[in-house]
């Protein structure tokens, strides 16, 4: 977070999406997926102002995989449902992305602050 005062920068993810019954490409559970969104936003008195770096993703919550969605094909998942998993692409985990729950964390913690998975 970059703050000055009253104005700022700050990263924000948010869930826009849940899909259920989804067949995970990965480990073949039948599982549910969630789209989600990262981006950075200016704000003034933490009320958003603009936005960029606008990125999607899905995350499966079985194995924690994690695909990079077009943002074209995210316009299209949020207004009907079915995922199809050619159209995306497969990223790995980073280090300072928990495998279990998703949640953003520092790369030097031994556990998850979140929901207690020891990471690796």
């Amino acid at each position: 977070m970059f703050f000055f005062g009253i104005f700022g920068i700050q990263q924000k993810e948010r869930t826009i999406k849940e899909f259920d019954n989804v067949i995970c490409p990965e480990c073949g559970k039948l599982t549910r997926a969630e789209l989600w969104e990262s981006f950075t936003y200016f704000h003034f008195f933490f009320i958003p102002i603009f936005k960029w770096n606008r990125q999607y993703y899905i995350k499966l919550r079985c194995c924690g995989a994690i695909f990079m969605v077009d943002p074209d094909y995210a316009k299209e998942l949020k207004r009907d449902g079915e995922i199809d998993f050619n159209r995306l692409k497969k990223i790995k985990i980073p280090k300072n992305i928990c495998p279990n729950c998703g949640s953003f964390i520092n790369p030097s913690f031994a556990y998850c602050p979140f929901c207690g998975q020891k990471l690796l």
